[in-house]
């Protein structure tokens, strides 16, 4: 039986919630993966893949990380205080919090920031925006 990694049951998880799929964006030098709300074509996840050094974190090699926006900036405080947690990147003033996807935090906890995301970025007044047409990510 194949066995799936942290990417790809979050992908699964948001195509089952929200009918969505990552999104790649045209960056020349980094490539990073986005999930764009259904409604108001916000940004509400974003997957970074970068060596540890660049995050701050000890050790050799690269990981992903997914970068969420929280509805309480004291609760994101808190969680960067957390093991598996980081400032949002790029950068601090994003007010957004990044989970290391190494496991240190649990699948349904992951599954929740990506939910209270989806509702921070959800339009307030009821505009609805026009989103962008989507790129497939190729295999």
């Amino acid at each position: 039986m194949e066995t799936k990694t942290i990417r790809e049951c979050i992908d699964a998880y948001a195509k089952e919630k929200y009918d969505i799929d990552p999104e790649i964006l045209p960056f020349s030098h980094e490539v990073y993966e986005i999930y764009r709300h259904t409604e108001t074509g916000k940004w509400f996840a974003v997957f970074i893949v970068k060596e540890r050094s660049e995050f701050g974190m000890d050790g050799d090699g690269a990981t992903e990380i997914l970068c969420f926006k929280p509805k309480d900036r004291f609760f994101a405080d808190f969680l960067m205080q957390q093991p598996g947690y980081l400032r949002g990147y790029p950068s601090s003033r994003w007010n957004w919090v990044s989970v290391v996807l190494d496991g240190t935090v649990p699948f349904e906890d992951i599954c929740r920031w990506l939910d209270e995301s989806y509702l921070a970025t959800k339009s307030k007044t009821g505009n609805l925006k026009t989103p962008l047409p989507k790129r497939q990510i190729s295999e």
